[in-house]
């Protein structure tokens, strides 16, 4: 038997000056939240992911809203959307998908990230920065998301 993953230890352990630590949690949360639906969910996120990975955004974009008819409260599959409609610079609709997953999941750090460069992209950068404040707050040492609040914050100036 599997040993339970702690999700809340995980998220302590992004925080930790050890970037083992961070490393290791940072995998065994992406890999709890592409397992929280289940066996069969995640082998159908896997394959929307191997289409994205091939740059077959559009059929990976279906594969994953298929996904989400069949488990609506699965945050990782609203995620994995959001970033094939990222990939095709539809920001919008991105945004809208990250809110769902951050609503099911408001520690997803990469919802947050995400939100955040989509909303970089349409010059919202008084809204991104929030978004990437989020994602630093819960991992303080992804150094994106501070070069991303200040590029924000150039562009306000």
């Amino acid at each position: 038997m599997e040993p339970q993953v702690n999700p809340e230890k995980l998220l302590r352990d992004l925080k930790s000056p050890d970037s083992h630590i961070r490393s290791q949690a940072t995998r065994e949360l992406w890999n709890h939240w592409y397992q929280e639906a289940g066996e069969c969910a995640e082998e159908r996120l896997k394959e929307g992911v191997r289409l994205m990975d091939q740059d077959q955004h559009e059929d990976a974009g279906r594969a994953f809203a298929l996904l989400i008819e069949d488990f609506p409260e699965f945050p990782e599959a609203h995620n994995k959307l959001a970033t094939t409609l990222y990939l095709q610079d539809r920001y919008r609709e991105s945004i809208a998908e990250c809110e769902i997953a951050l609503n099911l999941n408001p520690d997803h750090f990469g919802a947050w990230n995400g939100m955040g460069l989509c909303l970089y992209n349409i010059g919202r950068f008084d809204k991104a920065i929030p978004s990437f404040e989020k994602a630093l707050a819960i991992q303080p040492y992804a150094e994106v998301n501070q070069l991303f609040i200040e590029r924000c914050r150039r562009k306000l100036n």
